[in-house]
């Protein structure tokens, strides 16, 4: 382990990167560079990662051993919308950020997407073949590539559809759902395309068991997939949340054809054998997980509270 390793971080004030900053900041080895943007405030540092000099500049300056990329327009739909704005966070940011890395001899995890798979051929290995339905997977997917063509010894984590202690009900494509528990009138709700939610907590404890092996020599590099292993629709996923909270599902109604404005595919479901040949799996049940992030996050505890 290299003495008080400085871990950079991109993304600290979103969904995911809050909890990877939480989780680093319980080891003494490592030394966290909080990276942030439009949410950042005291404690971390203003990065612009769309603009390439000031990626370098940050990097040269700071000179972090490993660098955890969270950062990024993770929305179909807004990817959809304002495909350049998309394009410039996930993928030439990336690039810059890769690059900037490899001159200052730092290790770059990129954070993916399973959303790079086109969902007709689940279980899916990091080796399968990619193919995108929408913009977000396609820019996610110019992402991979172009920092595992800067340097092929940097390492893409991909990801399914994530929850944990939200800030806004809106950061996540699950907690999002509890919206639709207090509507007054009937909502139809998406019971056609499964995924596998996961737990950033979870997540986090895996991307620190990942940067203690890589730090002590391990050398991770190329594609690695970690999920949580239940699948489950939208719909199912809310009889879960409704069921925790003692709310009434009456009112929902399960849709069994798309319904989303950006195309979605089916079944992203990831295999995730080179993770858990290293040791690295989930191991939090959904219910399990998803129950301790309603209870933890003040926004969903206040929600309640006005119903």
């Amino acid at each position: 382990m290299v003495t008080m390793a400085k871990i950079m971080v991109t993304g600290a004030t979103g969904l995911l990167g809050r909890a990877v900053v939480k989780q680093l900041k319980q080891c003494s080895d490592f030394q966290v560079i909080e990276c942030g943007f439009s949410r950042a405030s005291i404690g971390i540092e203003v990065l612009d990662l769309t603009q390439s000099e000031q990626v370098f500049e940050f990097v040269a300056k700071h000179k972090p051993d490993a660098i955890v990329h969270c950062a990024a327009e993770r929305r179909p739909d807004v990817s959809e919308q304002a495909p350049q704005a998309a394009l410039a966070l996930n993928a030439e940011a990336s690039d810059s950020l890769a690059k900037a890395a490899s001159q200052n001899g730092a290790w770059l995890l990129y954070i993916s997407t399973d959303y790079v798979f086109d969902g007709t051929a689940p279980k899916y290995e990091e080796s399968s073949q990619t193919n995108p339905v929408n913009f977000y997977g396609q820019s996610k997917l110019q992402g991979e590539n172009l920092v595992a063509d800067s340097e092929p010894s940097f390492a893409i984590l991909r990801l399914p559809i994530l929850y944990g202690d939200v800030e806004s009900l809106n950061e996540s494509a699950v907690m999002v759902l509890l919206k639709h528990l207090l509507a007054p009138h009937v909502e139809y709700l998406d019971d056609w395309a499964v995924r596998s939610p996961t737990s950033t907590a979870d997540i986090a404890v895996a991307i620190h068991e990942m940067l203690v092996l890589q730090l002590a020599g391990k050398q991770l590099s190329g594609r690695y997939h970690f999920s949580a292993e239940e699948t489950m629709s939208k719909y199912q996923m809310l009889l879960v949340m409704a069921e925790i909270l003692g709310l009434d599902t009456g009112h929902l109604i399960a849709v069994t054809s798309p319904t989303d404005s950006a195309k979605r595919p089916k079944d992203c479901s990831l295999s995730c054998e080179r993770l858990a040949s290293l040791g690295i799996k989930s191991r939090l049940p959904f219910k399990v997980g998803i129950e301790s992030a309603l209870l933890q996050s003040s926004v969903v505890q206040q929600w309640l509270a006005q119903r």
